[in-house]
């Protein structure tokens, strides 16, 4: 039986110490030097430029009265004028959220875009209103002015659109 508890010590020592061993291993080392630069990537593909040239003008506490309103905005530059494009919206100050002109009831229209200038829009209104916001939204374009807008393929041609 003398062997028996000698192999029982010797195999309660022997995990002892494999534990210890293991538990020794498991520390974090040293770490090694940084190693040297990789080859750059190939460069992607070239796509097409975006139109990042977008200016939103907002007219707070505004009135509107009947017949033509002219505000100046000097944001609306040659270039917008020439190859852009102007939306307007409108809102009643404290509504979350805006409607885009031309804005009407039923089948008439009350307030529309009239006139765009080098530095000013012309909104026509069929109503007198106060405490109104406005927002202009000036885009930046290209010189579309070949297109047929109401032909679909020369549009979806020009600015390179997908179905």
């Amino acid at each position: 039986m003398k062997s028996m508890e000698t192999i029982m010590k010797f195999s309660k020592y022997g995990i002892l110490v494999l534990i210890l061993f293991l538990s020794a291993c498991a520390e974090d080392g040293v770490d090694g030097q940084i190693g040297p630069q990789g080859p750059a990537g190939a460069d992607g593909a070239n796509g097409q430029d975006g139109n990042a040239n977008v200016v939103s003008v907002l007219f707070e506490n505004q009135t509107i009265s009947n017949g033509d309103n002219v505000f100046d905005i000097p944001e609306l530059t040659q270039e917008i004028f020439d190859t852009g494009i102007v939306y307007a919206y409108v809102t009643v100050t404290g509504n979350n959220y805006w409607e885009v002109l031309p804005l009407s009831i039923g089948q008439q229209i009350i307030l529309e875009i009239d006139k765009i200038e080098v530095g000013k829009a012309t909104l026509r209104a069929t109503f007198n209103q106060s405490n109104l916001k406005l927002r202009f939204v000036l885009v930046e374009g290209n010189d579309a002015s070949g297109i047929n807008f109401e032909n679909y393929l020369e549009v979806q041609s020009f600015y390179n659109l997908t179905d």
